[in-house]
């Protein structure tokens, strides 16, 4: 039927051989091209740290959570993942009282802090954070502001 059409059946056969060479060549340089990505992003990691890979990011279509909590003797558990709907990435922490105040970072059992937030400072964050725990640090009560995202 090949000889019908004016094809032989060796070029038939040089023609799978070529296709079959051009796709192990196709599938080498597929693997360099992973290996440079996976080493741009072993950089990148280096360079600006390695956030988990569930780890929701920032969606700009969802307005940040802007809130005030009063800073009193007891500590206020403010639980953003809870309010966000995902950990906070990012944001910030400001002082707008007249005294000093206590906050605790939280993120699953681990609990960093106390860390000491004079009047009219802020603390930006740009880790994962579930929870935040505000209280004043025995100059009397307080309030502090927070944007996350």
């Amino acid at each position: 039927m090949l000889n019908l059409l004016g094809v032989k059946p060796e070029d038939v056969q040089n023609l799978v051989r070529q296709g079959q060479a051009a796709l192990d060549e196709l599938r080498a340089e597929m693997a360099c091209v992973k290996e440079s990505l996976q080493a741009i992003e072993r950089i990148l990691g280096y360079e600006y740290g390695r956030p988990a890979r569930g780890l929701m990011g920032h969606d700009p279509y969802r307005l940040p959570l802007i809130a005030q909590v009063d800073a009193g003797a007891q500590p206020t558990r403010v639980d953003l993942a809870g309010l966000l709907g995902k950990l906070a990435t990012r944001g910030h922490v400001v002082n707008i009282g007249d005294a000093k105040v206590r906050i605790w970072f939280v993120s699953g059992a681990q609990r960093v802090g106390p860390y000491i937030l004079l009047p009219s400072a802020a603390v930006e964050l740009s880790f994962a954070l579930e929870a935040l725990e505000v209280a004043d640090a025995g100059e009397g009560p307080s309030r502090v502001q927070l944007l996350m995202q």
